[in-house]
């Protein structure tokens, strides 16, 4: 599976991410960070308030890049929702739903690199 930026089309590539050439090595740290994050929810070692406000600076962010973005690779309106999700969950439920809600953004980074690949593969008949 190559995640090579190249391969996808410039028209779908996504200009505002904080590293500029984002490799493999960056992507993949991304997808273990979230991956993390899910596993510190599902184990409770986030206390409530900063889940939180991680929730919510990622639903802030990530609706902007979906409004400016019209054509990206990137399925941002499901990260919006997931963390929507985990975010009302949160608020209503306490840490009862922990689990559901780290297993949610694990599946939400899992996913992603569904994504990637996919747009991957498209950029490489696009060159053709």
């Amino acid at each position: 599976m190559s995640f090579n930026k190249e391969h996808i089309p410039l028209l779908l590539q996504d200009p505002t991410t904080i590293v500029k050439n984002h490799t493999l090595k960056t992507y993949i740290f991304c997808v273990l960070l979230r991956i993390a994050l899910g596993l510190f929810i599902i184990t409770n070692n986030i206390p409530k308030n900063i889940l939180i406000i991680i929730c919510l600076l990622i639903i802030i962010t990530f609706s902007y890049k979906f409004i400016k973005l019209e054509k990206v690779w990137k399925v941002y309106i499901r990260t919006i929702l997931v963390y929507i999700i985990v975010l009302f969950l949160t608020l209503k439920y306490n840490q009862q739903y922990n689990q559901v809600s780290g297993i949610l953004i694990i599946v939400d980074a899992l996913m992603g690199l569904q994504s990637r690949h996919i747009f991957d593969r498209i950029g490489l008949l696009y060159k053709l």
